[in-house]
């Protein structure tokens, strides 16, 4: 799923009326998820450059730093990037006041999608994953780059070390280029606080998830755990709190961040849990990913756990010992992927997203200038607005990669 096919909009114009509303700033259109994804990508690529020509006077080895993640950044979503702006309109509205803060705000959101890559570089390592995106993942690149180069020792665990180190630099990097969108926005307490609450929460959140693949299946905090790795690991990260960020350096208090949270929590579960299902029952030629590469993975998802509260012993059996070996044959995966169907878990997790898709679309007509009655939000949107924020949900919710 590009930019475009994710959030599609529609204009890709960027002008923006807002009006003034006695509960805040009545938002009338959003710029287009395309003209974002266009910016905030060109500033990346402008700062890798400029890092890349920096690892480069260090030493003529270190191109290949800049070189992999020049890669590796380009063709990502941008759906952090997007809410992070959104977010940030949502709370300012103002266009001439705002007109001058957009390249603040496109590298904030650039550093957004900085710790993203950082963050999937070493979710593969930990994931022993080949590809990402339909390519192979960074450390199988420099696994495959050392036995071109006819290096010594082993190939594969350079090609871990190299991703390692690369994810830490990539990492370091964003918190460099935020820090730069600051010199624009100014310092803000809040957005510093969201900022650090979200680094910090992805990262525990991977670590949840790598404690629970280890887990037994029949551990009585199965189901508690995947819902806690979903919501902390991708749901708030992914669009909950760049959307609280974007906000709050627009200026959001306490209320109105409240407000976008009701939005922006749901929506990320509803995002997450479909990730969960394309994880198993996806296309893998537009996933990028195998088919069954979370049962190969060991990925105890809510899919999993739903459907563990239905399977016979014998099939608890059989899927303790399938779920996680990375040597599964298809047929094997297929009989794991029909035990999740016929359980009832599948559909359970899909009225889930539905639930989460419903949860999200009714804050979004709070935010209504049409609502009835009047709605009392701060968060005040026009018609377009609304059409823009339910066509985004309806992606996330509902996509196909």
């Amino acid at each position: 799923m590009t930019p475009a096919d994710a959030p599609g909009t529609g204009s890709t114009e960027t002008a923006r009326s807002t009006e003034p509303s006695q509960h805040g700033t009545t938002v009338s259109e959003l710029d287009s998820p395309e003209s974002i994804a266009a910016e905030v990508s060109a500033g990346i690529e402008a700062f890798l450059e400029l890092k890349a020509a920096e690892f480069l006077a260090i030493s003529p080895d270190a191109d290949d730093i800049g070189r992999a993640l020049l890669e590796f950044t380009r063709g990502g979503k941008m759906i952090r990037p997007v809410l992070l702006w959104w977010g940030f309109q949502l709370a300012s509205g103002d266009d001439s006041s705002r007109s001058a803060l957009n390249g603040g705000v496109a590298e904030a959101a650039g550093s957004l999608e900085l710790l993203h890559a950082a963050a999937l570089i070493h979710d593969d390592v930990i994931d022993h994953s080949d590809t990402r995106r339909g390519k192979p993942a960074l450390h199988r690149q420099f696994e495959s780059r050392h036995s071109e180069r006819r290096f010594q020792g082993g190939a594969e665990p350079f090609g871990v070390a190299a991703a390692i180190v690369i994810g830490d630099i990539c990492l370091a990097l964003s918190e460099e280029l935020f820090e730069k969108s600051q010199s624009v926005l100014g310092i803000t307490p809040s957005a510093r606080d969201l900022r650090a609450t979200l680094r910090r929460d992805v990262m525990v959140g991977q670590y949840l998830d790598v404690l629970a693949e280890v887990v037994p299946l029949d551990d009585a905090r199965i189901g508690e755990r995947a819902w806690e790795v979903l919501s902390f690991k991708s749901a708030k990260y992914s669009v909950e709190q760049p959307l609280l960020l974007g906000a709050a350096l627009g200026g959001a208090d306490e209320e109105q961040l409240a407000e976008i949270s009701r939005f922006g929590l749901p929506l990320g579960q509803a995002f997450q849990l479909r990730d969960d299902v394309l994880g198993i029952f996806g296309d893998p030629a537009a996933t990028g990913k195998p088919a069954g590469d979370d049962i190969r993975e060991g990925k105890r998802t809510v899919l999993i756990a739903e459907s563990m509260k239905n399977l016979s012993s014998e099939q608890t059996q059989i899927m303790a010992e399938r779920l996680g070996d990375p040597d599964l044959s298809d047929s094997e995966v297929a009989e794991c992927v029909s035990m999740l169907t016929d359980s009832g878990g599948l559909d359970a997790v899909e009225s889930f997203i539905r639930s989460k898709h419903d949860d999200a679309l009714s804050v979004v007509r709070e935010w209504s200038t049409d609502s009835s009655p009047v709605s009392s939000t701060r968060t005040r949107i026009g018609p377009t607005a609304q059409r823009q924020l339910t066509k985004f949900a309806e992606a996330l919710s509902y996509r196909k990669s």
